[in-house]
């Protein structure tokens, strides 16, 4: 009796410990209608399926954006896992948030649906004390165009900077909304590292840093619209009040700003003057074409190459066509480019490489080629005319001289008498079909059908098996492991110590990738980065995760972190190596 009462314990206990609690948490309740609000759906054990409520009163401005916490408290794990949205209202009144779901353990569970009250336009706040408005005076994000009334298929660009001014600080921030750019030809500029720099903004003094730089190349005229840049910012903002040593003391708030939506005005090309070959190349080019030989052999190859080079939009047009002699015999031409992205526009070099063989011996006239252009410093349309090539084609063997000419004649006289004598010895031969097993259907027929797809899956074991060899050893063979652990150990020790903390924590991190993954992190741009995580199937989280922990890294000598962030990026420190250890072992 007393077993039974212990067992039914255990099991009700266990069952206690192990209840799924999902919650929904609104920023606030109560809002108005020019206001936006944060909603956090929070589980505390892992899991799938998660399915948001359909939000019909509501605009989603941002997410959804996944956050992971693992936390050590009193000796015991937490975890949590949320899924966060941002939404604006449609109308006022009391508005509803439906039931979101997720599935544990092939259980679902659902929240609790919220109700919100949406009153009329809330006016800014304009006390100088409020947090908010001083975080208004002291952010700004702003979209930079470099111009505004472009030419069709001209390259512009937008800088995205974010100011803050020097009495406030930013622990971090994340994408609500992206830019879109649905007439344009687009493409981002690589920014290898985050910069501090000084500058100023409406005639005050700002640290700002350049987030994001994209190319735009318009595809329709008229009045395009860009759509703006969101973010979610963690600010830091100085009270009126000081601590005992007098130093002025400061409040965390989360702050939405937003870079505002720009419009171009784009506009149509020319219509008078336009060239016949004009195929839509906008900016300031050059053109030249190239033979590799001049002089060549009968049935001998020869190489032919167009370039353009200059600034301008690659890639938006055609190359011009060759006439080519109908005796020439020209191959698909290999197309290459070496072309880097700047806000001045895409600058470099693309090229045509034909492939020619000359079918009969002559002199040959590739002619002028003409390539056009329009040049919007000079609002006019250039044309360039390449140099016709010629090509002398001899005839190789054929105009051999005539004792070459006897040899040939010769050899074939004794490769006739040859086969002459072996059609003699053929006909006077007489062979028999000796008796043997019929090779179609036999044991060494199937052997035969069976040995390839043997040898392949050998060779794809042995690889598998070399690759991984190769993989643990290069982590193994210096004890790195035991490296990282006390790289990690020595970090713990550091909390507290802004500075040391995130300089050893990048090294850390550098470490770990370049002897685990053969990835180093401090030669690479945060776009080679994420392109290579993906290559390499790194999850989402895990990629996100080492992103946010980078990015502390990066603007820990421009930003004031406190004692629990360091023990925060700590622990992502531990989660991001664990977990990367578990998938890639």
């Amino acid at each position: 009796m007393r077993n039974s009462i212990v067992i039914y314990f255990l099991l009700h206990t266990s069952i206690l410990f192990s209840q799924v609690n999902f919650t929904a948490t609104p920023s606030k309740k109560t809002l108005g209608l020019n206001e936006r609000i944060k909603i956090e759906f929070s589980i505390d054990q892992d899991g799938d399926n998660f399915i948001p409520p359909k939000f019909s009163d509501f605009n989603i401005v941002g997410g959804p954006s996944q956050s992971i916490r693992n936390s050590w408290i009193n000796g015991k794990k937490s975890y949590s896992k949320s899924y966060i949205y941002f939404l604006s209202p449609k109308t006022k009144g009391k508005l509803k948030i439906g039931q979101a779901s997720i599935e544990v353990d092939s259980e679902i569970y659902k929240t609790s649906p919220i109700e919100i009250i949406v009153t009329s336009e809330i006016e800014k706040p304009k006390d100088p004390n409020d947090p908010n408005y001083i975080a208004d005076q002291n952010i700004f994000l702003v979209a930079e165009v470099s111009n505004k009334n472009p030419y069709l298929n001209e390259g512009i660009s937008v800088t995205y900077k974010l100011y803050v001014s020097p009495d406030t600080g930013v622990d971090n921030w994340s994408e609500i909304n992206s830019p879109r750019y649905a007439d344009f030809w687009s493409n981002n500029i690589d920014i290898k590292k985050l910069n501090i720099k000084e500058g100023k903004y409406k005639g005050r003094n700002f640290r700002y840093v350049v987030l994001r730089k994209t190319l735009l190349y318009p595809q329709k005229i008229g009045t395009l619209k860009i759509e703006p840049l969101t973010l979610d910012i963690s600010v830091q903002v100085p009270t009126n009040k000081r601590d005992f040593f007098g130093q002025v003391l400061t409040t965390n708030i989360n702050k939405t700003v937003s870079a505002g939506a720009t419009s171009i005005k784009v506009k149509e090309l020319p219509i008078e003057n336009v060239p016949e070959n004009f195929s839509g190349a906008v900016g300031d080019f050059e053109f030249k074409t190239e033979s590799s030989k001049n002089k060549i052999i009968l049935d001998d190859a020869f190489e032919l190459s167009q370039e353009i080079s200059g600034v301008g939009n690659f890639n938006l047009f055609d190359f011009p066509e060759i006439q080519f002699p109908n005796s020439l015999e020209v191959y698909q031409p290999e197309k290459k480019e070496k072309i880097s992205k700047r806000v001045s526009g895409m600058k470099g070099k693309i090229s045509n490489s034909y492939t020619i063989v000359p079918s009969s011996p002559g002199k040959y006239k590739i002619p002028s080629t003409a390539f056009s252009f329009f040049d919007p410093k000079i609002n006019k349309y250039k044309t360039i005319y390449s140099e016709p090539i010629f090509i002398d084609v001899t005839g190789g063997l054929n105009e051999s001289s005539e004792e070459n000419n006897l040899s040939m004649i010769n050899r074939k006289i004794v490769k006739s008498k040859e086969e002459i004598q072996f059609e003699s010895f053929k006909t006077k031969s007489k062979f028999h079909q000796i008796d043997k097993e019929i090779f179609f259907n036999s044991k060494s027929y199937w052997y035969l059908i069976a040995l390839p797809f043997l040898i392949s899956i050998l060779i794809i074991l042995v690889k598998k098996f070399n690759k991984k060899i190769r993989f643990n050893y290069s982590f193994n063979s210096s004890n790195n492991p035991k490296k990282v652990d006390k790289k990690i150990m020595d970090l713990e020790s550091m909390i507290g110590n802004k500075l040391q903390f995130y300089d050893h924590s990048f090294q850390l991190l550098e470490f770990y990738f370049r002897t685990r993954f053969k990835i180093n992190i401090s030669k690479m741009t945060n776009l080679e980065l994420e392109l290579k995580l993906e290559e390499m199937k790194f999850p989402l989280i895990q990629r996100e995760l080492f992103f946010a922990i980078l990015r502390n890294c990066q603007m820990a000598k421009y930003t004031p972190i406190d004692l629990n962030e360091m023990n925060t990026d700590f622990i992502k420190i531990k989660q991001l190596i664990e977990s990367s250890e578990k998938n890639f072992l």
